[in-house]
């Protein structure tokens, strides 16, 4: 089997392609990532084999290039797994025509080309947050109504939007898988678990959003890729499948954890000014994926413990990731913004 990955040098990406090239032995791999925002090479440098194997095969490049894709597509392939996306909520808030590009523009593109060319199954990455704000009592299931509440999870909404629209055209096999907040190793340090890690260790304080009652449901990495992989090999086509774990927890309470898994002072939480339109939580419910069977494996605090000490004993790969954001434009233009009077 023969698989055009995108969004490879990311978190959930590189988790994802370390998985299969563990678990599955008649795979390769061609991973596309454009290497920006949150994509970089050093991630994928611990996959089984290396970056460039007989398995694994890296290109630099968007799937909004037409061009790109269709010689890719025209290699002969069995499937896509598409995780390029531009993921974080602040982000987008500041420039949502970037996720407009990346997020809707990009898999428009690869679907026309799948219109054209045979690739296969294509899986679509999706998010819980499509659906907006919900609780735990009361939580999404996958034909409830889209009602995303950033511009983030409006781009991806759209994504999803534009997949049924395709199927309906009958010329395609595309699945969605949405997934709520996955953690892990891998993962952008500006994201919350790796942020506060890092802050933590280096003494500074942990900007905690509003009052910290926000919740959100943990999602291991692992159990997502596996996740992932189930969809794509035994999902039927033009249905979407939640994941979920179960584990909602507040901010506040996550600091707490964070805070206590390495000894810190809890002085260093600090409450700052709210995010915009921040959702108050989002919950999924996940039995129709169950029925393929899949279940949870990991404990979260077990989970959570690793990831901590991953982050810990790997200061090199979090400062090399820094540098590089620091050393880009955009990045240090962001991060002067929106954290300015938030630490």
């Amino acid at each position: 089997m023969k698989l055009l990955i995108t969004g490879t040098a990311g978190f959930i990406g590189s988790n994802l392609v370390r998985y299969l090239l563990s678990t599955v032995d008649d795979l390769s791999i061609i991973s596309l990532d454009s290497l920006e925002y949150a994509g970089n090479l050093i991630t994928l440098e611990t996959i089984p084999g290396g970056v460039a194997s007989e398995r694994h095969r890296f290109v630099l490049g968007s799937i909004c290039d037409t061009a790109l894709v269709e010689s890719l597509v025209a290699e002969g392939l069995d499937g896509i797994i598409n995780l390029a996306a531009h993921t974080h909520v602040d982000r987008a808030y500041y420039h949502p025509e970037l996720f407009i590009r990346n997020n809707v523009e990009g898999v428009l593109n690869l679907l026309r080309v799948a219109e054209k060319c045979p690739v296969g199954r294509i899986l679509q990455v999706s998010t819980d947050e499509v659906y907006g704000a919900a609780g735990p009592d009361n939580p999404c299931d996958e034909n409830a109504p889209l009602r995303p509440g950033n511009y983030y999870a409006s781009s991806k909404a759209a994504a999803d939007l534009y997949i049924s629209a395709a199927l309906n055209f009958g010329t395609i096999d595309a699945v969605i898988v949405r997934g709520t907040n996955n953690f892990g190793p891998w993962q952008y340090p500006e994201k919350l678990i790796p942020l506060f890690t890092r802050r933590i260790l280096r003494g500074e304080t942990l900007p905690l959003y509003g009052d910290g009652r926000q919740m959100r449901d943990w999602l291991f990495v692992n159990d997502f890729c596996r996740a992932i992989w189930l969809v794509f090999t035994k999902g039927v086509r033009g249905q979407i499948y939640n994941v979920g774990a179960g584990n909602h927890i507040t901010n506040a309470e996550l600091s707490r954890k964070l805070v206590t898994l390495l000894k810190a002072d809890p002085a260093l939480i600090r409450n700052v000014a709210d995010r915009p339109g921040h959702d108050f939580c989002y919950a999924v419910n996940w039995d129709k994926i169950k029925g393929l069977g899949w279940t949870v494996h990991t404990n979260f605090d077990t989970a959570l413990a690793e990831t901590v000490a991953w982050y810990r004993d790997n200061p090199e790969w979090v400062e090399t990731i820094m540098k590089t954001s620091r050393s880009n434009p955009k990045d240090h233009a962001f991060f002067e913004r929106h954290y300015r009077n938030r630490s």
